[in-house]
């Protein structure tokens, strides 16, 4: 009876794992799609540019952009 038990267990804990996998990779998706990670890229970028000595961010081609 208990090992009936822990199979359900291990088979709804699976599936409840795998959906989860599946919500993540849908969002995560959505977010490239919608250009929300390339705002975000090009935040960084402003900033860690403007963080660094202006010298240092003529010699990054990335900062010249």
């Amino acid at each position: 009876m208990t090992n009936r038990m822990e199979c359900w267990r291990i088979a709804l804990l699976s599936v409840i794992i795998t959906i989860a996998v599946l919500i993540l990779l849908a969002f995560i998706i959505a977010i490239i799609q919608t250009g929300t990670a390339e705002v975000i890229k090009d935040s960084l970028i402003d900033e860690y540019c403007s963080n660094i000595s202006i010298t240092e961010a003529r010699e990054l081609e990335v900062c010249n952009e």
